[in-house]
């Protein structure tokens, strides 16, 4: 009872109605298909933001996507038979809500990382893995297991963003888009 009048009070803060929602979400498909068909993946249903940092990653590091779209491990090969995953972190503009681990823990052996705000792509940061025990020392992590995983923070990818000359040691790569 209590759960049907706060659905309702809150169905009525929106000034939308089923029909409107629908006509939205039909502008949204319109859009997602188009930016999709750029991408040259027309058919996916995966997360656009995926399919995009793949994209970005391969622009940035060269290289072959996997042939399977789902595949597990590894998203891209460069040129030289490295495997990359590639994920996005997405976050509003100013105060991040989402932190990110980079995890390395499926044996491939780079990791690229599209930062987005306010669905605004603003840099792709890429992390090797003979090189991640040094980054989490340089940004002064305390988590364990730093030669495999990083626990990835708006203050870290500012430490990074303001001098990515101090991380080009550990391999990282940073690219402002």
């Amino acid at each position: 009872m209590l759960l049907d009048r706060l659905w309702q009070a809150r169905a009525m803060e929106s000034a939308a109605s089923p029909l409107e929602l629908v006509a939205a979400l039909r502008t949204y498909r319109a859009a997602r298909q188009e930016f999709l068909a750029f991408l040259g993946c027309k058919e996916s249903n995966r997360d656009p933001l995926a399919e995009f940092a793949e994209r970005i990653a391969q622009a940035v590091l060269g290289g072959a996507l996997a042939t399977s779209r789902v595949q597990k491990g590894h998203d891209l090969v460069t040129e030289t038979g490295e495997t990359v995953q590639v994920k996005y972190l997405a976050n509003p503009e100013g105060t991040w809500v989402n932190e990110h681990p980079v995890d390395f823990r499926g044996g491939c052996d780079r990791y690229a990382l599209l930062i987005v705000e306010a669905l605004d792509a603003k840099a792709l940061v890429v992390f090797s893995r003979e090189g991640l025990a040094g980054v989490c020392s340089e940004l002064g992590k305390r988590h364990p297991n730093q030669e495999l995983t990083l626990q990835f923070t708006r203050a870290n990818y500012q430490a990074i963003a303001t001098r990515p000359e101090r991380f080009e040691p550990f391999g990282v790569t940073f690219v402002q888009l």
